[in-house]
């Protein structure tokens, strides 16, 4: 056991005798890391994490009523270029990162600086966002994560409140534009209603099945008014062969006179002014029958002036014979003569009708020259109006959705970002801390002391006793001298050895004390 540990003995005092060489080395190391440490600067961590809903329940209950963005889309998109130019200039003013009257240059510098340090995380499939940084100054730390966050959040609300309002405003400025148009097209469709009033606006098709309805109405027509001509024919038959008057009706030995009936005539127009009466309560002036019973009225009404006029210029009747008798008219005579007026004022009415079918007809077959083109016109204006008034509509739904889109985004506001973990600061400082540092140099102080005697001893090598020479040389040692401490040289060893020890104390204890306080953050 003693031969294993001799070697040791005999470093040990070795070493000794070069102990101050030691403790120099690790005082100059100490200092310079004492120096390192003062100038160190600890990092710290901020945090924040964002969850983004973009499921909600508003989306199944408005389905086809508003546009529905992916969200999910846009936030990546806006994570993705979070880090650009702008943004980062506005968290160096908000924060004042930069010291007042700063240059260009070291803007620039510590641009790319953050855009290095600045880390955003996104986990696409829990649709969860983080943001961290880390530097120096844990207040500025905290400010720039704060910062970064608001943007993010800021700019997604701005961003989808934005594209509402421009998609509003286009496609109200859309709206306008074909309101615009859609007047003027009703404008040239009216016109040209108003050009052609006979028109249906129907296609050619249609012209051909109006001709075909008039045509068979006039055969109708011309067969009711050939039945009605050949009704008077005969009633003018019957009424030639019938006597207009009686045989005289007078008693003998009396003067008594019978009345004197109501003249043919009269009862005729008497007749037509019922029936034309009938026919204005229920049609106008400009109806064909009222015109035709018209016609027929004056006619008869001609015909009594001229019989009164004749009647006023023909001779008078003897008195015996008119005190005597009166011829009495033939009842049926005069019932004749009002169905033959009835027969004349329907042939009348139907033959205006015919007329008047006669004249559409020609009217009609006058424009077939003009209906192809009529119908291309009003195909073409027709169209335009249609193509018009459907885009219009589906405008006018389209701002409906957006207007709807943009308050349900109003009324949803931060709802779609959900602050999961807000901005905070790591308790403590990364790794290496100032601490682990201090009790780094120590050690490594001790290290380098020992080191540098335990380096002396191999160069220049002494010898406690004759048994170490005679090992170290392998030659015989011939005697020794034995050193005797004089009472003063053995105060200054004493004084020495004190010395020694109060060097390496107080290297030991100011960097323990110093390690405390930083474990207690005394100086924070």
């Amino acid at each position: 056991m003693n031969d294993l540990l001799r070697p040791l003995f005999n470093l040990l005092p070795a070493m000794w005798e070069k102990r101050w060489w030691g403790l120099a080395v690790a005082w100059v190391f100490a200092l310079l890391g004492a120096f390192g440490l003062a100038v160190y600067k600890e990092r710290y961590i901020a945090t924040a994490t964002v969850y983004v809903d973009t499921k909600t329940m508003l989306g199944p209950l408005l389905q086809g009523l508003t546009v529905q963005p992916d969200v999910s889309q846009q936030v990546d998109l806006l994570a993705r270029t979070l880090l650009a130019r702008s943004n980062l200039n506005t968290i160096i003013d908000e924060n004042h990162l930069l010291k007042p009257g700063a240059t260009e240059i070291q803007r620039e510098f510590l641009i790319q600086q953050l855009a290095k340090t600045l880390h955003i995380n996104i986990n696409g499939q829990d649709n969860l966002y983080s943001i961290s940084y880390v530097s120096n100054d844990p207040q500025k730390t905290l400010g720039v994560v704060r910062s970064l966050l608001n943007l993010f959040v800021s700019n997604g609300i701005n961003a989808n409140r934005k594209d509402s309002e421009q998609a509003v405003h286009f496609i109200d400025s859309q709206i306008a534009i074909y309101d615009k148009k859609l007047r003027d097209a009703e404008t040239k469709l009216k016109q040209f209603k108003t050009a052609h009033p006979g028109y249906s606006g129907q296609a050619a098709t249609d012209y051909y099945t109006r001709q075909a309805q008039l045509q068979d109405q006039l055969t109708m027509l011309q067969g009711q008014l050939s039945s009605a001509a050949s009704s008077r024919d005969a009633l003018r038959r019957q009424l030639a062969d019938i006597k207009p008057t009686l045989a005289p009706s007078l008693l003998p030995g009396t003067n008594i006179v019978m009345a004197p009936q109501q003249s043919e005539i009269d009862q005729r127009i008497a007749a037509q002014r019922k029936h034309l009466d009938d026919l204005l309560q229920r049609y106008t002036d400009a109806y064909p029958d009222v015109i035709a019973t018209r016609q027929t009225l004056a006619r008869l009404e001609s015909e009594r002036k001229q019989q009164l006029q004749h009647l006023a210029n023909a001779p008078p009747m003897p008195p015996s014979v008119s005190a005597q008798y009166s011829e009495a008219t033939n009842p049926i005579y005069q019932q004749l003569r009002i169905s033959l007026a009835q027969a004349d004022a329907n042939t009348a009415s139907l033959q205006a009708q015919v007329s008047d079918v006669q004249a559409r007809l020609a009217q009609l077959r006058t424009q077939a020259t003009q209906m192809p083109k009529l119908d291309e016109q009003y195909i073409q204006l027709n169209r335009d109006y249609n193509v018009l008034n459907d885009n219009y509509q589906k405008l006018v739904q389209r701002r409906e959705s957006a207007m709807l889109s943009r308050n349900q985004d109003d009324s949803r506001k931060l709802d779609y970002f959900r602050i999961v973990d807000p901005p905070r600061l790591g308790p403590t400082a990364l790794f290496p801390r100032r601490t682990f540092l201090i009790a780094l140099v120590l050690m490594l102080s001790v290290i380098l002391g020992l080191l540098t005697t335990y380096l002396l001893v191999l160069l220049v090598p002494t010898y406690r006793n004759a048994r170490q020479l005679r090992e170290s040389t392998e030659r015989a040692v011939l005697g020794s001298i034995t050193l005797t401490l004089t009472p003063a040289a053995a105060l200054h060893e004493q004084r020495n050895r004190a010395l020694f020890m109060l060097g390496s104390g107080v290297l030991v204890v100011v960097f323990v004390v110093w390690t405390l306080i930083n474990m207690l953050h005394l100086t924070h």
